[in-house]
């Protein structure tokens, strides 16, 4: 059973990309603070949204696996609506994520679905 949950590739691409989002987190950081801060990995908020990221490359990967007229797409689209929703409106009071952030992370996520996917995954 673990191995099959390593061995998921819709998983495993939606997690890369909250995790090379992170990854890009920090760069940005650097040269908005001009010097590393290892915080930003960790942090909830900030430019780009991590759980954009996760949410939309899962979406993405969901929808190319399952189809797009499927109801897994469906409800993880909406899963992931509700997540950037909370994201911009509900946690922007906590962390300040913005519209911009959220965005950036959910084209983040949807171009690292479709280069790991594509060149990686399916050979």
């Amino acid at each position: 059973m673990i191995n099959d949950l390593f061995l998921n590739q819709v998983l495993l691409i939606a997690v890369i990309s909250m995790a090379i989002t992170q990854i890009i987190k920090i760069i940005y950081y650097y040269f908005v603070e001009k010097k590393f801060n290892w915080y930003h990995v960790f942090e909830a908020g900030g430019m780009p949204s991590s759980h954009s990221a996760l949410v939309c490359s899962l979406t993405l990967m969901i929808g190319l696996r399952e189809g797009f007229d499927s109801n897994m797409f469906a409800a993880v689209a909406v899963f992931a609506a509700i997540v950037m929703y909370d994201a911009m409106k509900v946690r922007a009071e906590e962390v300040g994520h913005t519209l911009v952030e959220v965005s950036t992370g959910g084209i983040l996520g949807i171009i690292m679905a479709l280069i790991l996917n594509f060149y990686y995954f399916r050979g």
